[in-house]
């Protein structure tokens, strides 16, 4: 019988996490987008400039309904490791492949879900086609003050203090990512293995919350196009620096900012907004798309895509997540610093 390991994580997932002994999850298996006719699973990519236009990806699947009419994509879902880089470097490193995947070298007991056949190997930013992340320049300033000062705590990716990730950062795949998918009459529901993260989608055309309440997940507003769940995140926190838009398992150590490919030490600003879709692509696979805007960061708004979520095995059980930030040997080995120094005592 299959078993998954408990998982204690007491600096989050950047740190590599044994996870389940559950089975091969089923590989997903969708159309290729028009004009994109790519070698499968992991081939070659192209270029970093000459990556071809994103379109969509294209599928004849229509998925059963629930009672009240909507799509069903309900059901337990593992991630799909990025083919590709989060972003393609501004300035990439010698002898160091810009395009891998941080997901690809995630350690794991079970076999992780591959990639639809024809799908193409392209990093997960597609707008810019470039793969670039198009900040402005006082954004990339901060990056880089990040990346170097990332022994400081107020420098440290949020994770490792236990903070939300946010939106789209919670579907990035890392080493323990799980998902499941809830529906009911006139809401779509996600829970999230990493930090025990989840949000309720309201489908009923309800305005947002008052621009003054701020949430680190956002505040999500649903509506179906089609078989394709869209979803607006608006109202996030603007209260830690540590909160980035993105990031992939962990920033390498060394890298200097404009040669990551991993999305790090990206804030983002008060005007932040996500528009995410989520379109089945088959029985077993979901396409997940995030349109990120920010007029204080980026200098366009961008695009992330990718076949996000497999089906689970039948077998699949969510483990326990935990994130202790209290724990202050481990921000000692990892940042040289000493918590417990600048730690405010409570009564």
């Amino acid at each position: 019988m299959n078993t998954r390991l408990f998982t204690f994580c007491a600096a989050l997932s950047l740190l590599p996490s044994l996870v389940a002994a559950q089975g091969a999850p089923p590989a997903g298996r969708g159309a290729v987008p028009a004009g994109q006719g790519a070698p499968a699973g992991r081939g070659a990519a192209p270029a970093p400039a000459n990556y071809p236009p994103y379109t969509r990806p294209v599928s004849t699947y229509v998925p059963p309904r629930t009672p009240d009419g909507q799509p069903n994509i309900s059901g337990l879902y593992v991630a799909i490791p990025l083919p590709r880089s989060v972003e393609t470097p501004i300035t990439p490193m010698a002898n160091r492949v810009a395009n891998r995947a941080n997901g690809e070298f995630s350690f794991s007991l079970n076999e992780r879900p591959k990639l639809p056949e024809g799908a193409i190997v392209r990093p997960a930013g597609v707008d810019p086609a470039d793969g670039r992340i198009p900040l402005r320049p006082e954004a990339l300033a901060l990056r880089k003050d990040i990346i170097a000062n990332q022994t400081k705590i107020e420098r440290l990716d949020g994770r490792v203090l236990c903070l939300a990730p946010g939106i789209p950062r919670s579907t990035i795949p890392a080493p323990v990512v799980g998902y499941q998918i809830f529906q009911k009459p006139g809401a779509v529901v996600i829970f999230y293995e990493q930090s025990h993260l989840y949000r309720t989608i309201p489908l009923d055309g309800r305005a947002p919350l008052d621009p003054a309440i701020k949430k680190a997940m956002g505040v999500s507003r649903g509506h179906w196009e089609g078989n394709t769940l869209v979803v607006e995140v608006t109202n996030f926190t603007t209260n830690f620096e540590n909160n980035w838009v993105i990031g992939a398992v962990s920033a390498t150590p060394g890298i200097p900012a404009e040669s990551l490919a991993t999305g790090h030490g990206i804030p983002h600003s008060d005007q932040y907004r996500v528009t995410e879709r989520y379109t089945p692509i088959d029985a077993n696979t979901i396409h997940y798309e995030a349109k990120i805007t920010d007029d204080k960061v980026f200098t366009q708004p961008w695009t992330l895509a990718w076949y996000a979520f497999a089906k689970a095995p039948k077998d699949y059980v969510p483990v326990e997540y935990a994130c202790f930030e209290g724990n202050d040997k481990n921000m000692l080995l990892m940042t040289d610093t000493d918590v417990k120094k600048v730690r405010v005592a409570v009564p």
